[in-house]
């Protein structure tokens, strides 16, 4: 049987999470799951195999940002200080 995953890969894979946006739960169960190809209850269910291949292949794919950091910077009208 494989060895679990380890506090250390726990730690990196909840980081690359929060790195990508993801805060609901849901979210993050889902982008775990379609990067470990089944379905895991929790992050603890993995393999240390498995963690070792889900942080290679968020390390190859950029973080998916949808705000480049402010509300102002994200705004879609003109406001009247863009218009001086």
């Amino acid at each position: 049987m494989a060895p679990p995953i380890s506090d250390w890969q726990v730690d990196l894979l909840r980081k690359a999470l929060d790195a990508r946006g993801l805060t609901s739960m849901a979210d993050r169960q889902a982008a775990i799951e379609t990067a470990a190809g089944r379905e895991v209850s929790s992050l603890r269910a993995l393999t240390q195999e498995e963690a070792l291949g889900i942080l290679n292949q968020f390390g190859q794919e950029p973080p998916k940002r949808s705000s480049s950091g402010s509300a102002w910077d994200d705004r879609e009208a003109d406001t009247w200080i863009d218009r001086l």
